[in-house]
């Protein structure tokens, strides 16, 4: 058994920058699953997320997606929102995470699954010393591959705030784009859907877009991202 590296963030060489990857066993689960991925892996490198993806629904009349998410030590992952249109499932694989699903918190490790049904308000986070792995799945998939391709694009090439949000203007771009996907709760719904209704306009004017092709491109994350061997 060897313990490999990928992962890795690439500098402007193509060269993986030390300590922003993830470690794995070469013979072990998670070296399985990134054998079956369907595509690259996204990485948010601001905060140590990666997302690699299993199924898209293509291959189950788009039933489901499914996807590997790992998350670095004292990773505070996304902040509060919900789904309208579709259900999220988790599997944890290792690590210790720390899920609040309609406001009820609930510790979570290997072998624990939980639930979020679609308009129910949720969150996690990873509160153990180790990199918390995760399976998770989208009933159907919706629009989520496209969000998070989106935002850890945007990361990769500077234009998150240090929170890893975008800028107001962009915000209001790329809420009013995917509130059918995913809604966060705070400001109030109400509020931040007024605000994108009155904002976006102006902010496409201005030239900004909720998402750029090259991010739902491999060749971008190839680009960025140090990939396992196929």
């Amino acid at each position: 058994m060897a313990i490999l590296t990928t992962g890795e963030t690439l500098d402007a060489d193509g060269n993986p920058i030390p300590g922003t990857g993830f470690e794995y066993e070469s013979d072990g689960y998670i070296a399985e699953l990134l054998a079956e991925r369907i595509g690259p892996i996204i990485s948010q490198p601001a905060l140590g997320e990666f997302v690699i993806p299993l199924v898209d629904g293509t291959e189950n009349n788009g039933e489901f997606g499914r996807a590997l998410v790992i998350f670095s030590p004292g990773n505070l992952g996304p902040a509060e929102h919900f789904h309208p249109n579709y259900d999220e499932k988790f599997e944890v694989i290792s690590g210790e995470f720390l899920f609040t699903v309609d406001g009820k918190e609930q510790k979570a490790g290997p072998g624990d699954k939980l639930a979020a049904k679609k308009g129910v308000p949720h969150c996690w986070r990873n509160v153990g010393d180790d990199y918390g792995v995760a399976i998770g799945e989208a009933w159907p998939p919706a629009r989520i591959g496209e969000v998070l391709c989106t935002l850890f694009g945007m990361a990769h090439e500077g234009k998150l705030t240090k929170k890893g949000q975008p800028k107001f203007l962009h915000a209001m771009v790329i809420g009013r784009e995917y509130s059918d996907d995913t809604v966060f709760t705070s400001p109030p719904p109400f509020i931040s859907s007024f605000l994108c209704m009155l904002f976006a306009p102006f902010a496409r004017l201005l030239g900004y877009k909720s998402t750029e092709p090259r991010y739902l491109e491999d060749s971008f994350w190839e680009k960025h991202v140090n990939q396992p061997p196929k």
